[in-house]
């Protein structure tokens, strides 16, 4: 039996609906993350093995695209398979379904990183894992954000209890909940978002804080964004992000 494919249902509810009744950025991401996490478990490569091998999985870029969201009581079906290794690098695909209607892509980078070191290592894969990767690729990577000069300080986060995952560190959909709460109220009642791009450059750590700059191109019924969340004790770069949407 291949193990590579793998899919889940989730019903959009009180839980994670926005102030617009659609699942949003962060309660798709957060989706994403759980659906990833218990596929991996299923594999053999969860938390659990890795502690084992004194390692741990981090993203390192996120690419999603919504041709549209599903509004609330809507249920959605997520389809996930790896891609192969290239180098250091490990992708996971991931398709967003409605009924028979497909209605995103994302795309996810992952590293493994030394429990001691914290440096990049070589993921440790089996044959079977590695035989059953399929050729199958979306035709979408994720990117190298460059955030262009003229951002404009908008916003100081400070990392919390709650932005911790049972590894302790930054869940990942933390960084994109920072971002939605740096944006003003008005562009999330006008705008739903096309595409995301995320990188992740540095970790964080609780009690940092985090200023976040912000760059808004708004046309009639687009807008384009970055956004740069840099440490304030260090001045290191954190993450980058980019953000298109379309008027609702």
């Amino acid at each position: 039996m291949n193990k590579s494919f793998f899919e889940k249902e989730y019903e959009v509810n009180s839980i994670n609906i926005n102030i617009n009744k659609r699942l949003g950025l962060y309660g798709m991401l957060g989706i994403l993350q759980d659906v990833g996490a218990i596929h991996a478990e299923y594999m053999g490569v969860g938390m659990e093995a890795m502690i084992e091998n004194n390692a741990f999985w981090v993203f390192t870029q996120q690419k999603l695209r919504m041709h549209r969201w599903p509004k609330w009581q809507d249920h959605v079906v997520v389809k996930t398979w790896p891609r192969k290794i290239h180098g250091l690098k490990a992708y996971r695909d991931y398709t967003i379904h409605v009924g028979d209607e497909l209605i995103g892509e994302s795309v996810a980078t992952f590293m493994v990183l030394d429990g001691k070191t914290r440096k990049p290592t070589q993921p440790k894969l089996s044959e079977e894992i590695i035989n059953g990767i399929p050729d199958k690729e979306l035709e979408i990577i994720p990117e190298k954000v460059m955030v262009p000069s003229g951002l404009e300080y908008a916003n100081t986060i400070m990392v919390r209890n709650s932005d911790l995952d049972m590894n302790n560190h930054v869940n990942n959909t933390k960084y994109a909940q920072w971002i939605l709460d740096t944006i003003k109220l008005d562009y999330h009642r006008r705008f739903v978002v096309s595409e995301f791009d995320m990188n992740f450059i540095s970790e964080c750590r609780l009690g940092d804080e985090i200023e976040i700059s912000l760059l808004i191109d708004e046309k009639s019924d687009t807008v384009t964004s970055y956004y740069q969340g840099v440490r304030k004790s260090d001045k290191k770069v954190v993450f980058n992000a980019h953000i298109s949407g379309v008027a609702v």
